[in-house]
């Protein structure tokens, strides 16, 4: 072999080495960065999907939220926080003009914890074989008679409260019936426990005097 074809098989080598450091030192790094980078994608577009549905969630919820809150808001006027008495009576006003009658008084008295109904237990009547009904226990001014809050736990005679009203109203008989009605579905939750009206006469015919006791009711803590 001559000394030309030994020097153009040592630059062979040569550069065969060269391109090997090449790879070695410079490519198989930035291939081997370029898998981590791949890999990094990977994961985070994995991560953004998570963190859409649960983006999704969170949206579903939020929208809920207001239909929730307004529903608050009507159990909340139903039962608010304090006695709220004058926003009671402009209630009541509100249903007078309605139903063309004229509150003549309102009266209230101090305000009670609430006391729930007690279930009666089953008790052999004398003579009989089967048991006897006996009427739940209420309070004698009939603070009892909430049984929906009852069912509640979160209800008790330290956040719940009952304020005895009375109401008196004059108008037509009819009218003092409606006006019964609009007191027992209005916005303040009312449980009426009496009613009593007057006979007409002859100088009254069409109008009488209605009067209507009932509880409204308290919830201390609005958490």
């Amino acid at each position: 072999m001559t000394t030309t074809k030994w020097w153009l098989v040592g630059a062979m080598l040569v550069i065969a080495l060269v391109v090997l450091a090449g790879f070695t030192l410079g490519i198989s790094p930035k291939l081997e960065e370029v898998g981590v980078t791949r890999a990094t994608r990977t994961a985070a577009l994995a991560q953004n999907e998570v963190y859409e549905q649960q983006l999704a969630a969170l949206q579903r919820e939020f929208d809920g939220l207001e239909r929730v809150q307004d529903e608050l808001a009507v159990l909340r006027a139903a039962i608010p926080e304090g006695a709220a008495l004058p926003a009671f009576i402009g209630q009541l006003d509100a249903i007078a003009g309605r139903t063309s009658v004229t509150v003549t008084e309102f009266t209230s008295a101090d305000a009670m914890p609430y006391v729930p109904v007690v279930p009666a237990p089953d008790v052999t009547a004398p003579g009989t074989d089967g048991p006897a009904p006996i009427a739940p226990v209420t309070d004698s001014d009939g603070a009892g008679t909430a049984d929906a809050a009852a069912a509640s736990p979160l209800v008790t005679a330290e956040n719940f409260i009952a304020v005895p009203v009375t109401i008196s109203v004059a108008g037509s008989f009819d009218a003092v019936l409606e006006f019964l009605d609009g007191v027992q579905n209005g916005q303040r939750l009312m449980t009426v426990t009496s009613f009593s009206s007057g006979t007409p006469t002859a100088d009254t015919s069409n109008r009488v005097t209605g009067q209507i006791a009932g509880i409204v009711y308290v919830l201390l803590d609005a958490s």
